[in-house]
């Protein structure tokens, strides 16, 4: 089951978010990421969130379409995205994309980032997605779908990530050992559409971008 959950951040190409919509899809609106779900004229299964955020007329037009709303104090211990994952994950979800979960915050955006490990941590595939990049977490073996020459970056979230191989990537690691201090995975380059990593030890960002 697929789940595209959509934060507060900027979404400058709808047209990219187009692309993971599928008829089973459930959507989650994070309080003010429903107003992306208006641009796309879709209506969200639910929405969470404090709607500190959030149009009034939006909380009044999507109420009137009888969305669910799960309402939370603005004063808690977790954002509304984390909730949103925590929920997509408790509904059995196996993939979960997240969109407008990147802007100027860069707070937000790091934290949204490091969700991901609830993903991890699951076993459940989970990517961040704008414009530019795709950003999903692993801990062990990672097949990346993309085109020739897209840029591969390969981050540790551990302080170590330890015996790193890639196959299908311009510079290729064999049982590596990356430090969460080093830049040394940055703006890897992918040979053909396919690719893999694969490690023993640790979590690893793997993000890929374009220029």
């Amino acid at each position: 089951m697929r789940t595209l959950i959509f934060g507060n951040g900027s979404i400058h190409d709808y047209d990219i978010v187009k692309k993971y919509l599928c008829k089973d899809s459930i959507i989650i609106c994070c309080d003010g990421g429903m107003r992306h779900a208006l641009v796309l004229d879709i209506i969200p299964d639910f929405i969470i969130g404090d709607l500190d955020s959030a149009k009034g007329e939006d909380i009044d037009y999507f109420k009137r379409k009888n969305v669910e709303f799960f309402e939370f104090p603005s004063e808690k211990d977790k954002t509304d995205m984390e909730i949103a994952v925590q929920f997509a994950i408790n509904k059995g979800n196996s993939e979960i994309y997240l969109f407008g979960a990147l802007g100027s915050r860069i707070d937000h955006s790091l934290a949204n980032m490091h969700i991901l490990k609830l993903c991890c941590d699951n076993g459940i595939k989970a990517f961040i997605v704008d414009e530019k990049n795709v950003i999903t977490m692993t801990n062990s073996k990672i097949e990346i779908n993309g085109n020739k020459g897209d840029i591969i970056s390969l981050i540790p979230f551990t302080p170590s990530v330890e015996n790193v191989t890639t196959n299908g990537l311009y510079y290729k690691l064999e049982n590596a050992v990356l430090y969460a201090e080093s830049s040394r995975g940055i703006s890897n380059v992918m040979l053909e559409n396919k690719a893999s990593v694969d490690l023993s030890k640790g979590i690893l960002f793997v993000i890929k971008s374009q220029d």
